[in-house]
C-alpha cells in the first residue's frame, strides 16, 4: 500500500479572523443591519480566501509527494462539508413536512436535492431569482448557492493545477490563471444586468463568480516555490494592509446592491486583487499589525467556524422573521447572531471536528462499520426530499369542503350552462390565485395566467432600484391584447401590483410620490392602456382593487426589509392602500369597468387584517395561503363570472 499524500495544515489567525469578521457583518446584515448595502461584496472575501487556501494545499501536496491524491482531496472535502450540510437538509425537510405550507414545500423539494447536489445556483439561475428583490417567501436554503459554486469549483481546481503543473513553466501557469480571471470578468459584463434572469446569472454564475476564486488561485501560485514573490519591506506593507482592508470595509457601506461597477466594468475582479493583496500581507509577514488585529481570537474563534455560521444563519434569520414578525432590528441582529452562534459551535464541536480528525467513526467510535452514514445521510436527504414534496396536486390542496365562504352573505354557487374563461393579469398575487384555482369546484370556469410576477404596471422606474422591469414583463404588457386573443379568455381581471404603492422616479431621478399627480395619471394611463388592449381583443375587462395587509407581515419581506426601513410610509401605504384603491374605483365608474374589490371583501379599512374565519391570509405578507385564497375563490369566482356575462350583454 502506497503512502496517502496528506498536506500539512498550518492555520493562519489573521485569516481566520477575515472570515470571522466579514462572516460576522454579513450576518448582521442578514437579520436587519440595513445600512451595509454592499455586504454581499464580502462574497468575493470568501471565494478569495478559499481559492487562495484551497490551491495553497495541493500545490503543497504535490511540492512534498510529487503528485496530488484526487480521491483523498475530494474525501476531505466531504468530510468537511457534507455532515453539517446533511444535518441542516433534514432538519429542514423535518421542518417542511411538519410545519410548512403547501406553497413552501413544493418548492423546497427542489431546493433540498438541489443543494445536496452542489446546484442550487443553477437552480436560481434557472427561477430568475432576484437576491436583493425577493418578494414573498424566500426560500430556507436560498444561502446555498454560494457552497454550490465552491463545490463545483473543487472538482475542477485539482484538474486545472494538475494541467498547469504538466506544463511545467511557472510564467504560463501564472499567465494562464490571470488570463482566465480576466475571462471570466468580461464574461460577467456580457451576461449584465439587463433584465432578471441576466442579474440571478450575473450574481449567482459560477462562470461570473469564477474570477475571484481564480484570484485566490494566483496568489497560491505567486507564493509558492523557490520563485515565490518577494515579500516588501514592513514600512511598504503596513500601510497597504490596512488600505486594502480599509477599501473592502468601505466597499460593504458604500457598493449598491448588483452595482453595474462590480457586475459590469470589472469592479469584482479589482476588489479580489483587493482581497488578495491583504491576504498575501498576512501570510507574508506576521509582525504587521494588520496580522496582530485580523487574529484577535474571538475573530479567529468566528473564522474557524465560519462553515456552520454561514450554513444556520439563514434559517435562523427566516424563522425569527416568521415566528416573531414584530421583532426590531436591533433585537433581531442580537438574538439572531448569539443563536447562530451557539449553533456553529455545537456543530463544529460535536459534528464537523470530530469528523474532520476521524472520519465518520468520530462521530460513532463503537460502530464497527460506521462508513454505512455516508450512505445513509444522503440518502435519507433525498427520501426526506421526496416526501416533502408529496403535497397535492395544483388545486387539489384547496379544494376542501370546509373552506369557508368569504362573506356569509354569499348566495350558494349554481354553475352556469356556458364556461366562462378568466385571464387573470398583474403581478404573483393573480398569478397565485391561478395557479391554485380549484377547477373541480367550478366547472364552469376556467382561469389561465398572463401575469408576471413582480411586473410593475407603472412605465416609470421604480425608486426601489432593485425592483426593476425586465423583458417578460415589458413583453407581457406590449402584447396584452394578443396574448388575450390566443388564450380564448372572455374576461380579463387585472390586479394592480404590489408597486403601486412604492414610489417611483421620472426621467430625471426625482421621486413620484402618492401626492404627485403625476403619479395618479401614470395608475390612470396604465389602466387606460390595457383597456384599450382588451377591446381590441374583443376581451372584457375587470380591475381589482389592493388587498390589506399586516405591516408587520410586511416590514419583514425578504428583500425590501432594509427599502422600508428608511421608508416605513411604504409600508403604511402597502398595508392600507386606500389612496391607489380609489383612483381604481374612480377609474372604473368613468369608463364603466367591472369593480372587484378585494379590499372590501377582506374586511379592510378597521386596521390590519391577518386572518378571515381563522384562515391566515398571507403568511408571508404578500401572497394569499392556499386555503386563503380557495376562500378567495368562493367569493371570486361567481363575481367574475357574473359580471363577465353582464358586460357581455
Amino acid at each position: 500500500m502506497g503512502v496517502t499524500a496528506t498536506p500539512v495544515r498550518r492555520r493562519v489567525a489573521s485569516l481566520d479572523g477575515i472570515r470571522g469578521g466579514f462572516m460576522a457583518l454579513f450576518m448582521a446584515y442578514h437579520f436587519g443591519l440595513t445600512a451595509l448595502t454592499g455586504a454581499w461584496t464580502g462574497i468575493n472575501v470568501f471565494f478569495v480566501l478559499s481559492g487562495f487556501l484551497i490551491a495553497r494545499l495541493l500545490i503543497t501536496e504535490r511540492e512534498r509527494f510529487g503528485r496530488v491524491d484526487l480521491l483523498g482531496f475530494y474525501r476531505r472535502r466531504a468530510r468537511r462539508l457534507l455532515p453539517a450540510l446533511v444535518v441542516l437538509l433534514l432538519v429542514v425537510a423535518t421542518w417542511a413536512l411538519l410545519l410548512a405550507d403547501d406553497a413552501t414545500r413544493r418548492q423546497l423539494r427542489g431546493d433540498i436535492v438541489a443543494t445536496l447536489g452542489f446546484v442550487m445556483n443553477w437552480r436560481l439561475i434557472a427561477e430568475a431569482d432576484q437576491y436583493f428583490a425577493e418578494f414573498g417567501s424566500a426560500s430556507m436554503l436560498r444561502h446555498a448557492w454560494t457552497l454550490s459554486v465552491e463545490e463545483q469549483f473543487y472538482v475542477v481546481v485539482p484538474l486545472l493545477l494538475a494541467a498547469l503543473a504538466w506544463i511545467g513553466s511557472r510564467r504560463v501557469a501564472i499567465a494562464v490563471l490571470a488570463l482566465l480571471a480576466v475571462g471570466s470578468a468580461w464574461w460577467t459584463a456580457q451576461v449584465g444586468l439587463d433584465g432578471a434572469s441576466a442579474q440571478a446569472h450575473a450574481y449567482y454564475g459560477t462562470d461570473t463568480r469564477l474570477q475571484s476564486l481564480l484570484v485566490g488561485v494566483l496568489l497560491a501560485h505567486l507564493l509558492a516555490g523557490p520563485a515565490a514573490l518577494r515579500t516588501p519591506s514592513r514600512a511598504v506593507l503596513e500601510p497597504v494592509s490596512w488600505l486594502s482592508l480599509g477599501a473592502l470595509l468601505a466597499a460593504l457601506v458604500l457598493v449598491d446592491p448588483m452595482s453595474p461597477l462590480f457586475f459590469e466594468q470589472g469592479g469584482m475582479l479589482v476588489q479580489s486583487a483587493v482581497v488578495a493583496v491583504l491576504v498575501w500581507a498576512c501570510v507574508a509577514r506576521p509582525d504587521l499589525s494588520v496580522h496582530r488585529v485580523l487574529g484577535w481570537r474571538p475573530l479567529a474563534y468566528l473564522g474557524e467556524r465560519s462553515y456552520g455560521l454561514y450554513l444556520y444563519h439563514w434559517p435562523v434569520k427566516l424563522w425569527l422573521e416568521r415566528e416573531v414578525p414584530g421583532m426590531s432590528a436591533a433585537v433581531e441582529i442580537a438574538v439572531g447572531c448569539v443563536v447562530t452562534t451557539a449553533l456553529a459551535a455545537l456543530s463544529y464541536r460535536y459534528l464537523e471536528r470530530p469528523v474532520l480528525d476521524h472520519g465518520l467513526r468520530g462521530l460513532v467510535p463503537r460502530l464497527r462499520r460506521p462508513g454505512w452514514l455516508a450512505v445513509a445521510g444522503p440518502a435519507a436527504v433525498v427520501v426526506m426530499a421526496v416526501v416533502v414534496g408529496q403535497v397535492p396536486a395544483t388545486g387539489e390542496t384547496v379544494a376542501r369542503p370546509d373552506i369557508p365562504s368569504l362573506k356569509a352573505d354569499q348566495p350558494v354557487y349554481e354553475a352556469a350552462d356556458e364556461t366562462t374563461r378568466v385571464a387573470m393579469f398583474g403581478d404573483s398575487l393573480p398569478d397565485r390565485l391561478a395557479e391554485v384555482f380549484p377547477q373541480e369546484q367550478y366547472e364552469d370556469l376556467s382561469v389561465v395566467s398572463l401575469a408576471v410576477p413582480g411586473c410593475d404596471l407603472l412605465e416609470s422606474r421604480i425608486a426601489y432600484r432593485e425592483l426593476q422591469q425586465d423583458e417578460p414583463c415589458r413583453a407581457a404588457k406590449r402584447d396584452f391584447a394578443a396574448n388575450l386573443r390566443e388564450s380564448g379568455a372572455d374576461t380579463a381581471l387585472v390586479m394592480l401590483p404590489t408597486f403601486a404603492a412604492i414610489p417611483h422616479e421620472d426621467p430625471d431621478g426625482n421621486p413620484i410620490w402618492l401626492d404627485s399627480p403625476r403619479f395618479r395619471r401614470e395608475v390612470i394611463e396604465a389602466l387606460d392602456r390595457l383597456r384599450d388592449d382588451a377591446s381590441e381583443a374583443q376581451v372584457g375587462l375587470q380591475v381589482a382593487t389592493l388587498p390589506c395587509r399586516d405591516p408587520r407581515q410586511m416590514a419583514t419581506i425578504p428583500g425590501i426589509a432594509a427599502y422600508v426601513a428608511d421608508h416605513p410610509e411604504v409600508i403604511d401605504a402597502t398595508a392600507e392602500p386606500t389612496v391607489v384603491n380609489e383612483w381604481v374605483r374612480a377609474w372604473a365608474r368613468s369608463r364603466s369597468v367591472p369593480l372587484v374589490d378585494v379590499y372590501e371583501a377582506l374586511g379592510c379599512g378597521d386596521g390590519p387584517v391577518r386572518e378571515v374565519n381563522g384562515i391566515t391570509l398571507f403568511s408571508d405578507g404578500l401572497h394569499f395561503d392556499d386555503e386563503a385564497a380557495a376562500m378567495v375563490w368562493t367569493w371570486l369566482a361567481p363575481l367574475v363570472r357574473d359580471q363577465a356575462g353582464e358586460a357581455a350583454r
